[in-house]
């Protein structure tokens, strides 16, 4: 910021004279003038009320259809009336030129931003939209530079960047593109002003997955390992809340049954909604990925709490996952899924609870300190499984992925 007003402070000196020179009306020349006096700090803003029409520049680029067709519907035969924007302030005034100015124009009503392009004498050259709808993702972001930030000027470049996005969900990912942004198009563009105060499209290259940045984002990949077949989730490392399991390599061990595998996992963990990438080894095809959930009784206390994890647990039908491409996605609960349980007598649940948490005293109902009771059972989700279904060399067969959730909640 101090670099550009530096130079404007430059180009003053240089070309305080040029505007005497200008032979326009003294409407025009007082726009001049009044643009000097703004970056002098001796005015407040400078009108563009009466400066009538700027053309509006769109872009011929693959892409652009959607944002072009958008700004079509403020325009009228490709221009917008200049009176549409509140009066030029210091911060707006990019650049002062021999011959022009380079400037910011925001709309009286709305979000909007155009870079433009206005002669010294007050005649409009050339425009183009920076910014309108901002926030609200999903909805009505057209062009933005972060969310922080509604325009952004990069003086090394000298010029305008800002990233264009077009949002819906990518119907199937991939490992090495498996992000959940919901983003079918995100390209950074670079937008300039030359000497003659045309404005030109610098730089448009696509950007990568991650919404605003244009780093590249660091996926790390969790492996599920048996000989048939491999499983693989994907967390954005410089997200590790999002990782679903902390061990990058998991595979059956010699204790196991080499169909199954057990993953215990911690509280913060998200299952749910959850993207998977299967990878059969070589002979090997993926017939179908299913899942369910089990549920079993817990009885809370106050800081203490039994489960009875092995009686009568309940076990939802399978859901068929619909894996496309080696792709799929778990699918979430609702408050019903996570109630079901069988039907049971009182005399059997109180004689597994004996079992399992010890004789129960009716008068600890009295005590001020909650114990585990049998007549306060929760059903609660213990497990989702999933079930993936393969054929090979050696006929068909199944493999199960419990993810086991912590203390069953």
């Amino acid at each position: 910021m101090l670099r550009r007003l530096m130079r404007v402070t430059f180009l003053l000196l240089t070309f305080g004279a040029t505007s005497n020179l200008v032979g326009q009306s003294s409407e025009y020349m007082e726009f001049g003038q009044r643009l000097e006096c703004v970056v002098a700090n001796t005015c407040d803003s400078a009108s563009v009320y009466d400066l009538g029409w700027i053309a509006a520049i769109r872009f011929d680029q693959p892409g652009w259809e959607f944002f072009n067709e958008h700004e079509k519907k403020s325009l009228t035969d490709g221009s917008i009336a200049l009176r549409s924007f509140r009066p030029i302030q210091k911060e707006d005034i990019i650049e002062l030129r021999p011959e022009h100015a380079v400037v910011l124009l925001h709309a009286r009503h709305g979000p909007a931003i155009r870079l433009a392009s206005i002669s010294r004498n007050g005649v409009p050259i050339e425009s183009f939209l920076l910014r309108d709808h901002y926030g609200y993702l999903y909805e009505k972001n057209w062009r933005s530079f972060s969310f922080t930030e509604a325009v952004h000027y990069n003086p090394t470049l000298e010029g305008f960047e800002f990233f264009q996005l077009t949002y819906g969900y990518e119907p199937i990912p991939t490992r090495e593109r498996p992000t959940q942004d919901p983003i079918y198009h995100q390209s950074y563009h670079l937008v300039t002003v030359d000497e003659s105060g045309h404005i030109s499209l610098g730089l448009s290259e696509e950007t990568g997955d991650r919404m605003f940045n244009r780093e590249p984002s660091r996926f790390v990949h969790h492996e599920v390992a048996f000989q048939e077949f491999s499983l693989f989730t994907v967390h954005d490392d410089a997200m590790p809340r999002n990782a679903i399991w902390e061990e990058r390599f998991l595979t059956p061990g010699d204790m196991d049954a080499h169909d199954s595998l057990i993953i215990p996992l911690d509280f913060e963990s998200k299952w749910s909604n959850r993207f998977f990438f299967l990878e059969p080894a070589d002979g090997y095809s993926i017939v179908e990925v299913a899942q369910r959930h089990e549920n079993i009784l817990t009885f809370p206390g106050d800081g203490t709490t039994c489960s009875l994890e092995n009686w009568n647990r309940f076990a939802a039908p399978w859901r068929d996952l619909h894996c496309t491409e080696h792709f799929f996605q778990t699918v979430p609960l609702n408050a019903n899924e996570k109630r079901q349980f069988h039907a049971l007598e009182q005399d059997e649940l109180l004689a597994a609870f004996e079992a399992e948490c010890g004789a129960y005293n009716p008068e600890d109902e009295y005590s001020l300190i909650a114990v585990p009771s049998p007549y306060s059972p929760l059903v609660v989700v213990d497990c989702i499984v999933l079930r993936v279904r393969f054929e090979g060399p050696s006929g068909s067969g199944e493999n199960m992925i419990t993810l086991k959730l912590a203390s069953g909640c």
